[in-house]
């Protein structure tokens, strides 16, 4: 089983009787809900898979892991019963699960050199690409939201007096 980092952003009872509204009055609102709520998110995730392939590379060999952790970060969206935006990161390797909560932790990890375990370095990374970046675009993920949010709700409005 791959390993999973998450960040989430917790929307409400508002959001969720909005959600419900929602299936009532058209069955495509729902997608363009979950679109919107991606859409929102997308500007934190690049930035945080930006963020891991710019942490710094100690001598000549390297093994792809900033690459492998960034192109593990993915939205999640959901418009249901699992109302909300989540950013993620999954490590197809299970041995490799925990690595990018790892390089989120600015003391560092000691691991074997090259799986020597014999041979063990202090590894740092200077601190956090996914927790402090996604905090950083918080608050404008959250004003999106309400945007979006507020669009559903007059869409829902509209719609019960039409």
């Amino acid at each position: 089983m791959a390993g999973r980092a998450t960040y989430n952003v917790h929307l409400g009872e508002e959001w969720r009787r909005t959600a419900l509204a929602l299936r009532h009055v058209d069955r495509e609102l729902p997608g363009q809900l979950r679109k919107a709520m991606r859409d929102a998110a997308k500007p934190a995730a690049e930035d945080a898979k930006r963020r891991v392939k710019s942490l710094p590379v100690h001598g000549r060999k390297h093994s792809g892991l900033r690459r492998r952790v960034a192109s593990g970060v993915t939205i999640q969206a959901g418009a249901g019963r699992g109302l909300g935006v989540r950013i993620v990161t999954n490590m197809r390797d299970p041995q490799e699960r925990n690595l990018p909560r790892y390089l989120d932790d600015p003391r560092g990890w000691r691991h074997p050199v090259f799986g020597n375990r014999h041979e063990w370095v202090q590894q740092h990374t200077g601190g956090s690409w996914f927790r402090a970046t996604i905090a950083e675009h918080r608050p404008e993920m959250v004003r999106e939201l309400e945007h979006v949010l507020g669009e559903a709700a007059e869409t829902i409005a509209a719609a019960t007096r039409g």
